[in-house]
């Protein structure tokens, strides 16, 4: 079982998600334990919820499962099962009917979220490991804000490293569409965290 379980790990994506289309569950571990991370990490960002994050990574993988028969090879499985972690945040996100909030109220919330999440004893959190802490949360406070396209792209891009070309075919969209989603979010945070830069918070 154990040399089942390596050869398997050595395949390639494709390879692995024909396998799970005839309900190979060995196959479907594979490639569950081979993204896991990586899609946790993006709904994560995306949600802002570890708990809710953890929920929705199942729901992705049994999407995959369920979904594996439909896979034809045209983009690369990566792509595809980004594209299908993208469609689950975004759902979710409509489910709840989140409402973007205006600057002043981010700020006013980035605070509160600040001080209840990250707040603790000088002497039990080293002013320099708070203070990054702190910054974090501003940073992902104003990404959080951003419309939903242009915070998939931004997350994408900056924190999971995928090129324009990629995003575009995760997002099922043009390279140019993408690279427009990109410059209008750098200037939606570059305004929403300058009075966090005046003050000198970041």
């Amino acid at each position: 079982m154990a040399d089942h379980n390596l050869h398997l790990d050595q395949e390639a994506d494709e390879t692995l998600i024909k396998k799970v289309a005839l309900k190979d569950e060995f196959a479907f571990r594979a490639l569950f334990n081979r993204y896991e991370h990586k899609i946790f990490n993006l709904v994560y960002r995306y949600i802002g919820s570890y708990h809710e994050a953890e929920e929705l990574t199942q729901d992705v993988f049994l999407k995959i499962y369920k979904a594996a028969k439909t896979f034809k090879g045209k983009a690369k499985f990566s792509t595809w099962l980004y594209r299908i972690a993208v469609n689950v945040c975004k759902k979710y996100k409509r489910k709840k009917r989140l409402i973007l909030r205006s600057l002043d109220e981010d700020a006013t919330l980035a605070s509160t979220k600040i001080a209840r999440e990250f707040c603790a004893p000088e002497s039990t959190m080293p002013d320099k490991i708070f203070k990054q802490k702190q910054k974090m949360a501003i940073i992902q406070n104003a990404v959080d804000t951003l419309p939903p396209n242009q915070k998939i792209a931004f997350i994408l891009s900056k924190y999971e490293g995928y090129s324009y070309i990629e995003i575009a075919g995760i997002m099922s969209t043009s390279v140019s569409a993408v690279e427009s989603l990109l410059v209008r979010a750098k200037q939606n945070l570059k305004k929403k965290l300058m009075p966090f830069k005046e003050r000198g918070e970041i």
